[in-house]
């Protein structure tokens, strides 16, 4: 009887430590705005910045889940290939930025992209046309500020409404 009073006593008292790792797990969650501020401050952005960041444009919503869910989900939609090896750190260029951004809004592209299919290459050529993107090749690395004004110029550009649905 004696082991049960003592039992019941540690564990009462380890109710309110339960509680404050509780509380620290949702504070180590970030707020959005902390994750937009974070993302600007970046020199370059990893890949699952940038897949994160899609992702939210894509669903409209911002999400927190785990890289190799949101990898699952954006290969689901068809917005990454499954054969790129995505690791999360990796810096993320301005072409397959691009590509994933041409995937999830929409664009078809020109004569070039629809004959041979969408690349990283030509999908950075359309999003520099579309205003998306500004740079001179695709292969540079995205600067945090570069990722969040081609998410708001993305999000601008499906609000306007897909200039390529008019074209067929």
């Amino acid at each position: 009887m004696r082991r049960w009073v003592v039992a019941a006593a540690v564990a009462g008292a380890a109710l309110p430590l339960f509680a404050l790792q509780d509380k620290k797990e949702d504070a180590k969650k970030e707020s959005r705005t902390a994750y937009v501020r974070r993302i600007f401050e970046k020199d370059r952005c990893s890949f699952g910045d940038a897949c994160r960041m899609v992702l939210s444009l894509a669903k409209s919503e911002h999400t927190d889940a785990s890289f190799a869910d949101v990898q699952k989900d954006l290969a689901a939609r068809e917005v990454v290939d499954a054969d790129w090896g995505l690791e999360e750190s990796a810096p993320v260029t301005k072409g397959a930025l691009s590509y994933m951004l041409c995937k999830s809004l929409g664009i078809k592209g020109g004569a070039t992209t629809r004959i041979f299919g969408m690349s990283r290459r030509y999908a950075f050529r359309e999003c520099v046309f579309a205003g998306i993107l500004a740079g001179k090749t695709d292969m540079e690395y995205v600067t945090g500020r570069e990722l969040i004004d081609a998410l708001a110029n993305a999000e601008t550009y499906q609000q306007a409404g897909n200039l390529d649905a008019e074209r067929k």
